[in-house]
C-alpha cells in the first residue's frame, strides 16, 4: 500500500473584500513547430477517432492589464479580446483548449496582486479565443474569500465555460468531479489540484481541491469506475520562477502516474519547466509538463514574459488509446504603451520567425526580449 503524502495549505490570515457586482461590460467586450514527439502509450478504449488538446498556463490579471483592457475598450468597458487576437486561430483550432484561471471574477473593485479580481469580460474573451475549460484550483481562488469563489463559478457558468478545481458546495463537488468531457468519441477525465490558497483555507461549504494523495487516489479510482479513456491532471505546484521542477513536483507526478493518470499539465512557477515522461505500471507512460509558464501576465522579468502551449493528439481504436504525439508552441507577450495605458498582445514566436516584418510595432528591445525568451525556452526543453 502506498503511504499517503499529504500536502495541505498553510494558514495565512488576510482579510478579503467581498463585492457584489459581476459587471465588466461582458456584452461590449467579449469579443514552424517546436518540440514535436510521437508516442505509443496504450490504454484500453473503444471506437476509432482522434482528438487534439491544447493546454496553457497561468491567466493572470494584474492591475496594469486591467487598465490596458479599459484602454482597449475605448475607455468605456474592459475589452481583453485584443490581447488574445494573435493566438486565437491556433487555440480555436483545438478540439479542446484548457487554461488555468488564476484570478477571481468577484466584482469591483478590480484589483491585481495580491488579491486578484478581474472583470468577467476576461473570461468571456478567453471563451471567445477558443478556450473550453478553465481550471480554478490555484493559490489565488480564495483571494476574495468564499463569496469571491462562488461569484467566479457563477460567472463561468453564466458564460457557458466548463470548469473544475473549486466548488460552491459538496453537492456540486460530488456531482461534477471529476470533470468528464465526452468529445470526438473520447471520455476524458479532468482533475485539478493546488498546493495552497494564499488568503484563506477553503472551508465548508466551499471546496478547493488541495494536493492530498489520499483524495487523489480516490479521485483516480473514480475515473476508472467512470470508464475514462484518458485521465488528465492540471496541477498547481512547484517553486515560483525556477526553470526546473523540484522534488515535491516529481513525487506528486510519480504518484499520479502510478495510480493511473495519463497526462499532467503544471502551473504556478510562472516560467516554463521541462516536459518529461514517467513510465509506470498503471499507465504505459505519463506525460508531464511541469510548468507551462504564464499565459498572460504583467510579469516582465526573464522567463516570465511568455510561455508555451502544450499540444497533445490522442488516437483511439477499437482496443487502445494512444498518445499519438505532443509538441509545444512558444509565445511571447508584447507590452507597449497606448495613450494613457499599457496594452498587451500575444505573439506566436514561430509566426514572428517566419515573417518578422508583420510585427513592425516591435522595437529592437522587444525583438531582443522575444528572441531571448525563445532561446531560453529551447534550452529548458533540451
Amino acid at each position: 500500500m502506498v503511504k499517503a503524502l499529504i500536502i495541505t495549505s498553510l494558514e495565512i490570515a488576510y482579510k478579503a473584500f467581498f463585492m457584489l457586482s459581476l459587471t465588466g461590460c461582458v456584452a461590449c467586450c467579449s469579443g514552424n513547430t517546436s518540440g514535436t514527439h510521437t508516442e505509443t502509450d496504450t490504454i484500453m478504449g473503444s471506437d476509432t477517432c482522434s482528438i487534439r488538446l491544447i493546454f496553457v498556463g497561468d491567466v493572470m490579471g494584474h492591475s496594469v492589464q486591467i487598465n490596458g483592457a479599459w484602454r482597449d475598450g475605448g475607455d468605456s468597458c474592459y475589452n481583453f479580446a485584443p490581447t488574445f487576437q494573435g493566438v486565437k486561430d491556433y487555440i480555436s483550432s483545438a478540439d479542446l483548449a484548457i487554461a488555468n484561471l488564476e484570478v477571481t471574477l468577484a466584482g469591483e473593485p478590480y484589483t491585481g496582486y495580491p488579491a486578484f479580481s478581474s472583470p468577467v469580460s476576461l473570461a468571456a474573451a478567453l471563451r471567445d479565443a477558443g478556450f473550453d475549460i478553465l481550471v480554478t484550483a490555484n493559490n489565488h481562488i480564495m483571494d476574495r474569500g468564499a463569496k469571491g469563489l462562488g461569484m467566479t463559478i457563477d460567472a463561468l457558468e453564466n458564460l457557458g465555460i466548463s470548469h473544475t478545481g473549486s466548488f460552491k458546495d459538496s453537492t456540486s463537488w460530488q456531482t461534477n468531479y471529476p470533470l468528464m468531457i465526452q468529445k470526438n468519441g473520447f471520455n476524458l477525465a479532468f482533475l485539478n489540484y493546488t498546493y495552497n490558497t494564499n488568503m484563506a483555507i477553503a472551508q465548508t461549504p466551499v471546496i478547493v481541491n488541495y494536493l492530498d494523495t489520499i483524495q487523489i487516489s480516490s479521485d483516480l479510482a473514480k475515473c476508472r469506475a467512470m470508464n475514462a479513456d484518458f485521465v488528465i491532471a492540471c496541477v498547481h505546484w512547484g517553486e515560483e520562477y525556477q526553470t526546473n521542477e523540484n522534488q515535491m513536483q516529481r513525487q506528486i507526478a510519480d504518484f499520479l502516474a502510478r495510480n493511473g493518470c495519463n497526462l499532467i499539465a503544471g502551473s504556478h512557477p510562472h516560467v516554463v519547466q521541462p516536459i518529461k515522461k514517467i513510465v509506470s505500471n498503471m499507465a504505459d507512460s505519463t506525460l508531464v509538463a511541469y510548468s507551462l509558464g504564464n499565459f498572460v501576465s504583467n510579469q516582465r522579468w526573464r522567463n516570465s514574459d511568455g510561455g508555451i502551449m502544450l499540444e497533445v493528439t490522442l488516437m483511439k481504436t477499437a482496443s487502445t488509446v494512444n498518445l499519438q504525439s505532443y509538441r509545444y508552441e512558444p509565445f511571447w507577450v508584447h507590452k507597449y504603451p497606448d495613450k494613457t495605458a499599457q496594452v498587451y498582445r500575444m505573439i506566436l514566436i514561430n509566426d514572428y520567425l517566419s515573417n518578422p516584418i508583420r510585427f513592425s510595432n516591435l522595437t529592437a528591445e522587444d525583438e531582443k526580449l522575444l528572441l531571448q525568451f525563445y532561446q531560453d525556452t529551447k534550452k529548458i526543453m533540451e
